[in-house]
């Protein structure tokens, strides 16, 4: 489960690394994601890292946060990571991240 949770969460913070670049080089237009799409994504973020944090024992289990972002939304951060892909943008690596995370 941990490794699943890993790779979404790099998934997630990629694509809005990338859409945060994009839009700032179309002037701050919202071309991949608009705000809000944005705050779900980061709902969907902050969910997953609750449950790594009851897998460490961080937290109680009756703290867990569930949240998958919207199927309109999904398909669209599938589209971007294959744009990702294509580009070869490059992005953040599972442990580039998590060592981030950790500091």
């Amino acid at each position: 489960m941990k490794e699943e949770i890993d790779e979404r969460l790099v998934i997630l913070h990629n694509v809005l690394v990338y859409c945060s670049q994009v839009d700032r080089l179309s002037d701050g237009k919202y071309n991949v994601f608009s705000l809000v799409e944005r705050i779900f994504i980061n709902q969907e973020r902050g969910a997953l890292f609750s449950q790594l944090a009851e897998e460490k024992g961080e937290i109680f289990p009756h703290e867990v946060r569930t949240y998958k972002v919207p199927e309109q939304i999904e398909r669209k951060i599938k589209l971007t990571k294959e744009q990702i892909e294509a580009t070869n943008w490059g992005g953040f690596t599972k442990d580039q991240l998590l060592k981030t995370q950790e500091s």
